[in-house]
Formats: C-alpha cells, structure tokens, sequence
C-alpha cells in the first residue's frame, strides 16, 4: 500500500479503541471492553459468544482483523483487501447501529439533511467516548484507503 503509514496508523487507533473508554455512566465512571474481559472465564466467554448477537461478534472481528492488519504492516507484508475488509466490518456495524438509533427515535423515513446528522452527531457524543470514536474513525479511513490506495509504486 502506498498509505501504508497511515493505514497502519489507522489499524492501530482501532485497537487503542479496545482499551480506551466508550461509554461514560451516569455515575462518571468509563466503560472499555477491555475493562470487561477479568470478568469472564473461558467457558463463560465461550458460552456468551455462542449466544451473542452477530453484531457483537462483528464487533470482536472487526478489532482481529485490525491486530492482523497492523502486525501484517508492521512486516511490510499489508493487503489492501485487509485494510478494505476492517474497515466494512466497523463502518458497516456503526451504520447497522446508526439506523437502529433512527428507528428507535422515531425517524423512519431517512431525511438524509444536515439537521438529521447533526441530531445523530450530537447524541453520539453525549455517549460515546474516546475509544468509540477511534474505532469508528481508524474503521472508516481504514476503509477509505482499501478503496482508494493505488498500491505500492512500481520498481524501475
């Protein structure tokens, strides 16, 4: 990849979303997925995971594939395909859950105006916190590089 510095740069904003706060409670305290993993055992990850949503295991995927994209980059050995594949999995969960929010505020048909962006905006971030936002913005500019990185240059 020619962007290789800034994809790897953006597979790494993706896994610091593993450990930086996403939720802020009302009793001040943040809430990172990695604050919840003591938590479990073996058996009971294992079990959850067969009962989870599929959006959740997306969820998990999504930052695999961005440990195996970094390490890949970290070796000079990067694809493309890679960075293209983890960034759909968050650009498309964080839409997925976007048009959920819509329909649970009541906005069923999509306005697709400045003032509807603006609401979802706003409400994201009464909720989400740092590690949110490192996910969702390594996941889409990992996407956009799958899109339009045009490759290493040629050797002459």
């Amino acid at each position: 990849m020619l962007f290789r510095a800034l994809a790897l740069l953006c597979a790494i904003s993706v896994l610091a979303g593993l450990f930086l706060p996403w939720i802020a409670t009302p009793v001040g305290s943040n809430l990172a997925p990695w604050n919840a993993l003591p938590a479990f055992d073996r058996a009971s990850i294992e079990t959850y995971l067969a009962q989870a949503p599929n959006e959740v295991r997306l969820f998990l995927f999504s930052f695999l594939l961005a440990a195996l994209f970094t390490v890949l980059s970290l070796v000079g050995l990067e694809r493309r395909w890679l960075a293209f594949l983890t960034g759909l999995s968050i650009v498309g969960l964080a839409g997925t859950l976007v048009w959920r929010v819509r329909e649970t505020l009541g906005i069923l048909e999509p306005q697709w105006t400045m003032e509807e962006a603006n609401r979802l905006f706003v409400l994201a971030s009464e909720v989400l916190g740092t590690g949110g936002w490192a996910w969702i913005g390594g996941g889409a500019a990992l996407f956009l590089l799958g899109i339009v990185d045009p490759g290493r240059a040629k050797a002459r």
